[in-house]
């Protein structure tokens, strides 16, 4: 596989490193600077929130975090390259949801397990997801969006981050239970929510973070969020479940993987420290600045989030018959 071009940045260091000489696994973990590897591109949804997160939790282990970005084929390169590192601790990679539950439906020759080469560390942001409309759009409201799909059926056109992004299955999960169709329009990264704030496409399902700055232009409204309670972002905006299509239910999330056979301890270290990095004010405060939510939780509870999602994502990869391009 050919390696794509890529960018490094180093999240600063402000506390003295400790002794160079810890052994894997020991309490002097990390002994040097960790690398951090994500398949996305720089300002990318994973890449925004982890930079934050990154340098709150490098501020807290006394070590630089050096955040290595490579990106391409749906996170594949990135994922590749980090399944092949030493189990050590010294080399994590940050996931968004797409790249464990979906990418592996759709990639069916990939050199790697994201079940079985990796082991959770732990989820650091859960993206609640939101039905945005150009503003140019007359409904108000979902049960007035879907109205006015079924009087022009197929002729809405809504925006995703590519064929079998996340925002292409969510579209796909509303317009199945809502009973609508539309025309999909997939664009590269998020280019969809500038064309959906442009008028080239009526709608997207997408991050709610990804919308922030074209609701505040005006130029996108966003009817409802996506998850099974109201955003504590956006309390004042409905969910899709409880504004006429029951059952919906779709979040993303990002968080940090280890190659398989990490010892334990480096797992839970990391683990504790960056919980604690997102429990803190500033990150808190920077989050919902992006319409985003820190998610603190056990390595345990992330590895059965992950195997969930991989399943409900798999079903909805072969009802839509998606394959790579």
């Amino acid at each position: 596989m050919k390696t794509a071009r890529h960018t490094m940045w180093i999240v600063p260091l402000v506390f003295g490193a400790v002794a160079a000489g810890a052994a894997p696994g020991s309490p002097g973990y990390p002994a040097r600077p960790v690398r951090m590897i994500l398949p996305q591109t720089p300002a990318s949804t994973t890449d925004t929130v982890g930079r934050i997160v990154f340098a709150a939790t490098a501020e807290r282990l006394g070590q630089q975090i050096v955040v290595d970005n490579r990106p391409g084929a749906g996170g594949t390169i990135g994922m590749e390259i980090a399944s092949r590192a030493a189990p050590d601790g010294y080399t994590l990679v940050a996931v968004a949801a797409s790249m464990v539950a979906i990418t592996p439906h759709i990639y069916r020759k990939l050199a790697y397990d994201p079940l079985r080469d990796f082991v959770p560390v732990g989820m650091f942001v859960l993206s609640e997801t939101a039905l945005c409309v150009n503003d140019k759009v007359p409904a108000k409201s979902v049960r007035e969006f879907v109205e006015l799909a079924k009087a022009k059926p197929g002729e809405l056109r809504v925006g995703s981050a590519g064929v079998g992004s996340t925002s292409h299955l969510g579209a796909l999960l509303f317009t199945t239970l809502a009973g609508v169709s539309a025309t999909h329009v997939p664009y590269k990264g998020a280019a969809n929510m500038a064309a959906a704030a442009q008028g080239e496409v009526q709608w997207v399902l997408a991050p709610l973070s990804a919308a922030m700055t074209q609701v505040k232009a005006g130029r996108v409204r966003c009817l409802a969020t996506g998850g099974d309670r109201r955003s504590a972002i956006t309390p004042q905006i409905p969910t899709i479940a409880e504004s006429g299509v029951p059952g919906f239910r779709f979040y993303g999330w990002s968080g940090v993987l280890a190659p398989h056979a990490t010892p334990g301890p480096i797992v839970a270290r990391f683990n504790k420290v960056m919980n604690e990095a997102l429990d803190s004010a500033e990150v808190r405060k920077r989050f919902a600045g992006l319409g985003s939510e820190p998610a603190i939780g056990t390595p345990e509870a992330f590895g059965k989030l992950m195997r969930e999602d991989y399943e409900t994502m798999g079903k909805l990869v072969k009802t839509a018959g998606i394959r790579a391009e």
